[in-house]
This record gives C-alpha cells, structure tokens and sequence, in this order.
C-alpha cells in the first residue's frame, strides 16, 4: 500500500472516530443534562411553575410557642381542642380560680387533682401518638438509608473504575503512539500507525469520560411495591404500619391557628418539597408515576435509584421533623397543668 493511500486511510479513520465521539456524547449529555432544567421542563408541562425554584429551603409551621409568655398559644389552644382537652383545662382554671379565692374545700382540692390527671393522661397519648409516627418513620429511613449507601458506593466503584482505565488506556495508547514515532525517519510507513493510535488514545478516554456522566447517576432498579409513611400524605392506599395516629393527622391536615390565611399544614409541606431544588426526583404533585416511586406503592422500571432514594429521606425527615414539632405544643399545655400558664 502507498503512503498516499495510508494517509487518506487514517484521515479516513480520524472522520469516522470524531463522528462516533460526536455520536456517542448527544445520549450521554442528555442522560446527564442538568437537573434542574429537566426540573423546569416537568413542572412546566404539568403547571407546577414553582417547582426546584428554591435553593436553600427555610422552616415552615413555626409553632408560635414562647416559654416566656403568660398564656397558651394558638396552636397549642388548637392541639388541646383536637385531642379533648380544652374543657378539663378550663376546669382546671375554674378550681383553681374557687381554691384561689379562699375555698378550701377538700372536695375542689380533690377534683382538681383528678381532673389534672385526666388532662396528663391525654397529653401522654398524644406524645405517644408523635412517637409512633416518629418510630415508623425512622424505621423507613435506616432502610433507605442502607440501600442508598450500597447505591452510592456502587457508583462511586464504578466510576473509579471508569476513570482508572481511561487514564491507563490513555497512557498506553500514547506510549504505543511515541514508541511508533521514533523510528519514523527511518520507516515513515510508522506515522500512519503512530498516528491511529494516538487518535485511539484521545477517542478512548473520551468515550470513558461520556459513560462516566451517565455512571454518576447510579444504578437504577424497578421501585418496590411496600408503601411507605409517605403513601397516606398523598392519598395512597396504605398498611397498619404506614397510618397515622389520629391526632398527627388532623394536626397535618388543619391550617395553623396563628395564620388563618395559610394552607393546611401538609399543603405547606407539599408545596416546600416541590419547590425545593435539591429535590429534583420531585417536581409535580400529580404525577402518579412519581409518587408510585416515591411512594413505594406501585412497581416502576428503573424507579429505584440515588435520585429518588434521596428525596424519600428528604420527604421523611422533615414529616418527622414536622410532626415532632408537636411536642413544642405538648409542653406548652403541659406548663399550663403545673399551673405555670393560663388559657
């Protein structure tokens, strides 16, 4: 074979390698085209125009409790309404208005006594009702929790591997490529190896480079049919370890009593997790195929991944972290039984 047909040879062969790189970079770039811009285009298709427009998210259902203050607050009056106890706590200040005034029968002494009691044992339900909801959460995230840490260290493997043999393939190639070029002066028929295989060492990393941006992701599997404490928030069916004691939900389900105006607590919740851009696996309440993944509801291929595993802890922690806020409300009424406060 001639020079002249060696080298339309390897111009050849350089067209046809930068066609495949060129090829080979569309699915990979738009495999990893940025979260945020998938974001957008989702919540805009589906009118969630507020969707990952947050960046740093801020506390929501602010329990308007001051220790400090003489009185009970709003949302403390609503929480005592909810589970019973506003008429013992204000038979509590009726006796201890009579027992205050001079009264001193035995019989007010007693009442009062038994009636602060009955107040204490709704207050220890209700506890008890945050730390069931709080306990069934915590249980999902250590689940999550291990699954995601095997994800992740999956991923981070794999693209060590990737990166270790581009850069070795990398090395060699171009070792081949110099060790061919040295003697070129000698036998130039060399150059046209030296130069494919220096085209191979740029085309080879390069290729390593585009599967690395797809690798980032993680694997992904079908999502599992085992609901989760987020089902009942978005009206899935639900199992009698993913219900909510009565008073957490109609605590989720009220509009805080300090701010009329406002959403139901839960809405607030909701509209926080769309808007928050460190969410991206979330950006429409109505979409049915997210919510099944999120949800753990229905099975969806390629459902179970970093991404939506991520905002399942997200989504949880702060339900628990909303719910526990109840307990600020709890001690609230409680200051109120040891007669520190007044309704």
């Amino acid at each position: 074979m001639s020079n002249k047909k060696r080298v339309q040879g390897a111009i050849c062969l350089l067209f046809l390698s930068s066609q495949m790189v060129g090829q080979c970079m569309l699915p990979a770039m738009a495999e990893v085209s940025s979260s945020n811009d998938k974001a957008i285009k989702i919540a805009a298709a589906a009118g969630e125009t507020s969707a990952n427009t947050v960046a740093i998210p801020k506390q929501i259902l602010r329990t308007g409790v001051s220790l400090t203050s003489p009185g009970i607050s709003p949302n403390s009056t609503q929480l005592a309404n909810n589970i019973g106890l506003t008429p013992l706590m204000e038979r509590i200040q009726t006796l201890r208005g009579q027992i205050g005034s001079g009264q001193q029968d035995a019989n007010l002494r007693l009442e009062l006594l038994e009636t602060i009691q009955k107040a204490d044992i709704l207050l220890q339900k209700t506890d008890l009702d945050v730390d069931f909801t709080v306990a069934a959460i915590g249980a999902e995230l250590q689940v999550y929790n291990e699954i995601l840490s095997t994800y992740t260290s999956d991923r981070d493997k794999l693209v060590a591997r990737v990166n270790a043999a581009s850069f070795i393939s990398n090395g060699v190639l171009w070792a081949a490529c110099e060790a061919f070029s040295i003697p070129t002066y000698k036998y130039p028929g060399l150059s046209v190896h030296s130069g494919t295989l220096g085209i191979a060492a740029g085309i080879v990393p390069s290729l390593a480079s585009m599967y690395t941006l797809k690798a980032v992701n993680g694997k992904k599997k079908t999502s599992e049919a085992d609901p989760n404490m987020l089902a009942k928030i978005f009206n899935y069916p639900t199992t009698a370890e993913t219900e909510y004691p009565n008073s957490v939900w109609q605590y989720l389900h009220e509009v805080p009593a300090d701010d009329p105006r406002a959403k139901k607590r839960i809405d607030q919740l909701i509209d926080r997790w769309v808007a928050d851009s460190n969410m991206p696996a979330f950006t429409d309440r109505s979409s049915r195929q997210q919510l099944n993944i999120l949800t753990a509801s229905v099975p969806e291929r390629k459902g179970l991944s970093i991404a939506t595993l991520t905002a399942r802890q997200v989504m949880l922690q702060q339900t628990s972290a909303e719910v526990m806020k109840m307990k600020r409300l709890l001690l609230d009424l409680t200051m109120f039984l040891q007669g520190e406060k007044t309704i």
